[in-house]
């Protein structure tokens, strides 16, 4: 189907799911002549400014099992460029495709030790006598990719990894992952931060003051802060490259601390600390300093720092039973609701607006099928409040496909990509894209395959 067609076809499509009410699921539509403009001067522009990155994610799931029982379960995520990419974005397209082929070939090793270890401890318990069920559990494996920045300048993200090995403990393994975006260079500290020494003290500091030392155990302060100049010094920091600063991650063990202390974390804001990143040599502004818009994967029960005014802007997203749990600027709202799984994103448009989007992966029921709906919060106010529920969702592939799902990454406010489910009148349109209205909610603008 030609362009134009597509087109017309999903403004028609918007049209009558806008005054249509008995289907109207509060979805803007957006006037198409303003969007042919938008779009002509986005592709004049390109080459020249700062502009978001589409890409996707993909989870490979599996199931090892000796007999009738199931020896090790697990999942791995790649990250790839959606689509064709245009010329300045080929380096970053490639780099993204080798750093998948690497982290397939890991996986695979990982896979093939943790079954023979699960294997090995089943036959062991067998032979003890021990209980006819396997080690609390199967062995088990995730890997998942939270993608924190996807524009020409920089893509970043965390690996977030977790291993049971049988035993009463699950092992976390956080690793970030930073890119220059027109070259496609795996990017370290020394490219980003003027003097390691300086931001080691800078980040000693700026622990203390979060309060990190009071959380700490008691009187190993000094532990800390001496692991602190050694990962500095030998470039094993966990950090990410964020629109608005630079985030390090922490794991008990690496401070000193036990398993029962907290993760921890601290972001250095670009405009809080400007003498300890690189500049432009040219423009005097910061190197690596990101869109007005963007957007930004959450980890769930994991808080992040949303800006360095006030500093203490902190959101946290919890998944608890049958709600979920928004904790924003020391409020919190609950939404009680059935959800299977939530996949949640910040949204900053570029006018200062800022937004939760949440998938939800609603169970199935006596009478339906498990499926995905988006919801958008509102974190303009005094405290978090609800938007709406859309029938659309990030998950680009289909539910019925249990053993790979891919995801649509949200990197650009003014347009991301999803898909419509069953009861949205776009059906059977493979994709949608969408910008944050005004409102917070999303409006369409843009399809392939709708309906109309």
């Amino acid at each position: 189907m030609k362009k134009a067609k597509l087109l017309a076809a999903a403004f028609a499509a918007t049209c009558a799911f806008t005054f249509a009410p008995v289907f109207d699921t509060g979805i803007a539509g957006v006037d198409p002549v303003r969007t042919a403009f938008a779009q002509a001067n986005a592709a004049a522009d390109y080459n020249a400014t700062l502009h978001a990155l589409p890409l996707t994610t993909r989870a490979y799931y599996y199931s090892d099992w000796d007999g009738d029982f199931e020896m090790f379960r697990s999942h791995w995520t790649d990250i790839s460029f959606y689509g064709n990419a245009k010329a300045p974005d080929r380096s970053i397209a490639k780099a993204l495709a080798d750093y998948s082929r690497e982290r397939s070939n890991g996986f695979g090793a990982t896979r093939k030790r943790l079954l023979s270890l699960a294997k090995a401890d089943w036959r062991e318990r067998k032979q003890k006598g021990m209980s006819a069920s396997p080690f609390y559990g199967p062995y088990w494996f995730v890997g998942e990719i939270r993608v924190h920045r996807a524009d020409s300048a920089a893509v970043s993200f965390l690996e977030d990894n977790i291993l049971h090995e049988g035993g009463f403990h699950s092992r976390s393994v956080i690793i970030g992952r930073n890119f220059d975006g027109r070259t496609g260079k795996e990017l370290q500290l020394s490219d980003v931060f003027t003097n390691k020494y300086v931001l080691a003290e800078t980040l000693k500091t700026q622990m203390k003051a979060d309060g990190i030392h009071e959380r700490f155990m008691e009187n190993n302060e000094k532990t800390l802060e001496e692991n602190v100049d050694r990962m500095t010094k030998d470039g094993s920091l966990i950090w990410t490259l964020e629109a608005r600063g630079v985030s390090f991650y922490f794991t008990p063990y690496m401070l000193g601390g036990t398993y029962a202390d907290d993760a921890y974390f601290t972001t250095l804001f670009f405009t809080e600390y400007p003498d300890i990143f690189k500049k432009n040599e040219k423009t005097g502004e910061f190197a690596w300093l990101g869109p007005q818009g963007y957007c930004m994967d959450l980890q769930p029960y994991t808080a992040v720092k949303l800006s360095e005014g006030p500093r203490n802007e902190m959101l946290k997203v919890a998944h608890e039973n049958d709600r979920i749990v928004i904790e924003h600027n020391g409020k919190e709202y609950r939404n009680d609701l059935k959800a299977a799984a939530i996949y949640p994103t910040f949204v900053r448009c570029s006018d200062g607006r800022k937004y939760l989007y949440v998938d939800y992966e609603e169970p199935a029921g006596k009478y339906s099928a498990a499926t995905y709906r988006l919801y958008v919060y509102d974190l303009n106010g005094a405290s978090p409040a609800f938007v709406g529920s859309y029938p659309m969702t990030r998950l680009a592939s289909s539910l019925k496909d249990t053993a790979v799902r891919q995801w649509y990454v949200m990197s650009d406010p003014d347009g991301f990509y999803v898909r419509p489910i069953a009861d949205n009148e776009f059906v059977p349109a493979r994709w949608l894209r969408c910008r944050v209205g005004k409102d917070g909610r999303p409006e369409v603008f843009d399809g392939e395959g709708a309906k109309g």
